[in-house]
């Protein structure tokens, strides 16, 4: 049996954690909530410690999932259950990666993967630029830490960008400007990635009156198999962002080569159990198990 901790500010009632607490228990493990911001960090006399509140058992294995809104604290504490012993699942090189938007698509760019035509911008002056840069309006704008379709608008005009910018853009953080691909142009594709191999897969198709497709946003999904150019697309950008369980977003142009649009270090896979009929929370559970007992 193995002490899972999953870091996570949810609780079961949250689908993930739900369905891993059911996968754990049917085969013999427990999976132990940790609330990031319960822990307390120690370094004393040369060793690293830490205080759990509410949990006194041993953790064997640590599951970081709780997605973009990870901050700096968040690194610190995974840090630290790193140099205590204890595996991460995923690496806290692969979070620290996957946790900002444009980082994950400099790591694709410089192994040779492909992505939309993207710009980042720290003032507002650069914003027009940008979307000259990408052939004009409309631009798809994003922060850098969303997740889930969350910070993510379609921008047609700069009217709507001077409002947006206004109260958005934080010159510290910076926002990324994307080229739009209309949604009947292309078919988007949610892949998850465990182990260095395909889990499944699932087209996305977007609300009649939005252009994202994310299930969050009330997206619809449907099986789909991946030719063997998107399959490798989507290993190897788990690859390049050095994490073990990914959600590979992509996006197929109609005539063209898949590009890789997002990339998630803790994929929701509630519409790709459905879509699917596959069990995702007991292959992510058999992967980490049976990586911790090599």
């Amino acid at each position: 049996m193995m002490n899972i901790g999953v870091i996570t500010v949810n609780d079961f009632s949250f689908h993930p954690n739900m369905r891993l607490k059911q996968a754990a228990k049917e085969s013999g493990n427990e999976i132990i909530l940790i609330n990031p911001y319960d822990i307390l960090c120690s370094l004393k006399d040369g060793r690293f410690e830490f205080l759990i509140e509410k949990i006194n058992k041993k953790i064997d294995v640590i599951m970081p999932r709780q997605g973009s809104p990870m901050g700096d604290y968040g690194l610190v504490l995974l840090g630290q259950f790193m140099h205590s012993g204890i595996p991460l699942v995923n690496s806290l090189k692969g979070i620290t990666i996957a946790r900002n938007q444009f980082i994950t698509l400099q790591a694709l760019v410089s192994s040779g993967l492909p992505v939309p035509g993207t710009l980042f911008i720290t003032k507002s002056a650069s914003f027009l630029p940008a979307v000259k840069q990408l052939g004009g309006f409309p631009v798809v704008v994003k922060q850098v830490d969303g997740m889930g379709g969350d910070g993510v608008i379609k921008v047609n005009s700069e009217k709507e960008a001077q409002d947006f910018l206004s109260r958005n853009l934080v010159a510290g953080k910076g926002l990324i400007v994307q080229q739009f691909i209309r949604p009947q142009e292309r078919m988007d594709i949610r892949v998850v990635v465990i182990g260095e191999k395909i889990a499944g897969a699932m087209a996305l198709v977007p609300d009649n009156n939005d252009f994202r497709t994310n299930i969050h946003q009330k997206g619809h999904a449907r099986p789909v198999e991946l030719t063997e150019s998107m399959a490798l697309i989507a290993l190897n950008a788990a690859k390049a962002c050095d994490l073990q369980i990914a959600g590979i977003d992509l996006i197929v142009e109609k005539a063209c080569s898949p590009l890789i649009l997002e990339v998630n270090y803790s994929p929701g896979f509630k519409g790709l159990e459905a879509a699917t009929g596959k069990d995702i929370a007991r292959l992510i559970l058999d992967y980490v198990t049976s990586t911790c007992n090599k």
